[in-house]
């Protein structure tokens, strides 16, 4: 190593700008103060020890700033300052680049640690509890030509609330997905779809990201992960015993983050956990098709209806139309979200957006800015000729 060109005395090199050169570059060279010191010993003929020429080096540090303000004019001197401050925040940059990479690692075995704990629970849950899938019994009359759209957004589970006019915890969440999951099939049954598409669109979660949501939680966040992804597979299977085809799809919420949003990157949300989950507890349930987001954002067609399903944290519904076409590369007809806790629908010219209610309802913070809704879910029906064909907007 100490062989290569670049460490030695270049021509026309002094020797106090060789060992100032490598001691700055030391890092970038690899190099320890031994080595240097063998370095500067070959070229100036000597035997001292590597604290001599450390100590050296330091006193040059120490006085170079004096130096060159007594020596210079000042706008020499003054240009001087500013390439100091830009190599400090050089420093600093490496330093933020380092902790980002380090909080990554971290973030990321942490992660792996809870799908390796997941899938044991997993494993032990089939055991003493399998779904029941079959689908061989059906009685209603289908066609090919017509395709439903379940809508499931912003559930919160594992959060609390008390009010004047909503109540939720774990039991009233466990009977409105129940009445959710019968309110579908029937719908589904009625209008003779043969394919199921099921938009997760995020904040199944209560998470941890407020200080009222960890007030009002009464789950920790990887019970929530485990409870709503297996209430998820439980719903899952039940619509694929009655229709053809289950096209699931799962894009990620605000409220499964870790920490905040400045904090933190748009891959670092705990439900992402969720479809994994599900493709471990339904590895054998062969008609259940499972789709993940990868930034935030799904796309898809149903027949020929070009459809985009966000959460709505990203996307603010006066902004998503003009937007995400240009990161899309062409118009979608439909943006489908939530977030925003309400049932909505407006026309933008080609692009119709729609926002799907919640499962909550009215929570503490909604009432603080006196924000009413009516727990909902909505359900579609679409034919290949007509293209959207009905909305049902399930109250719950």
């Amino acid at each position: 190593m100490l062989d290569d060109p670049i460490l030695r005395r270049q021509e026309g090199e002094s020797f106090n700008r060789y060992h100032i050169r490598l001691y700055e570059k030391k890092n970038e060279y690899g190099l320890s103060r031994e080595e240097i010191a063998d370095l500067l010993n070959k070229e100036y003929g000597s035997n001292y020890d590597e604290s001599k020429w450390r100590k050296d080096y330091a006193a040059y540090v120490k006085w170079k700033d004096f130096i060159i303000a007594e020596n210079l004019n000042e706008d020499i001197v003054k240009k001087y300052e500013e390439l100091k401050i830009e190599a400090e925040k050089e420093k600093v940059r490496q330093r933020d680049q380092k902790r980002e990479y380090r909080n990554l690692i971290r973030n990321s075995a942490r992660f792996e640690k809870i799908k390796d704990d997941i899938y044991e629970a997993i494993l032990q849950l089939e055991k003493k509890k399998s779904l029941k899938f079959n689908n061989e019994n059906r009685s209603f009359e289908f066609s090919e030509e017509r395709h439903g759209l379940a809508l499931f957004s912003d559930w919160h589970f594992g959060m609390e609330v008390d009010n004047t006019i909503n109540k939720y915890n774990k039991e009233v969440f466990n009977e409105r997905v129940t009445k959710l999951a019968n309110k579908i099939i029937s719908y589904g049954k009625f209008n003779k779809i043969s394919t199921l598409h099921v938009a997760q669109l995020g904040d199944l979660l209560s998470g941890m990201i407020h200080v009222s949501t960890r007030v009002q939680s009464n789950e920790d966040i990887i019970e929530q992960i485990q409870y709503v992804s297996e209430t998820l597979a439980e719903i899952l299977v039940k619509l694929a015993s009655e229709f053809n085809e289950i096209h699931f799809y799962n894009v990620i919420g605000n409220h499964g983050r870790i920490g905040k949003k400045d904090d933190v990157g748009i891959k670092e949300n705990f439900e992402y956990i969720v479809p994994w989950y599900l493709e471990a507890r339904l590895r054998n349930i062969p008609n259940i098709k499972i789709v993940s987001d990868n930034d935030g954002y799904i796309t898809t067609n149903i027949f020929d209806t070009k459809i985009v399903f966000v959460h709505g944290n990203f996307d603010r519904i006066d902004q998503s139309v003009t937007k995400l076409p240009q990161l899309l590369g062409y118009v979608p007809d439909m943006i489908i979200g939530g977030h925003i806790h309400h049932n909505y629908e407006n026309e933008y010219g080609k692009t119709t957006v729609l926002t799907n209610g919640s499962l909550i309802g009215v929570d503490d913070f909604a009432m603080q800015g006196r924000h009413v809704a009516k727990p909902s879910q909505k359900f579609m029906v679409f034919d290949k000729e007509e293209g959207l064909e009905s909305t049902y907007s399930i109250k719950l």
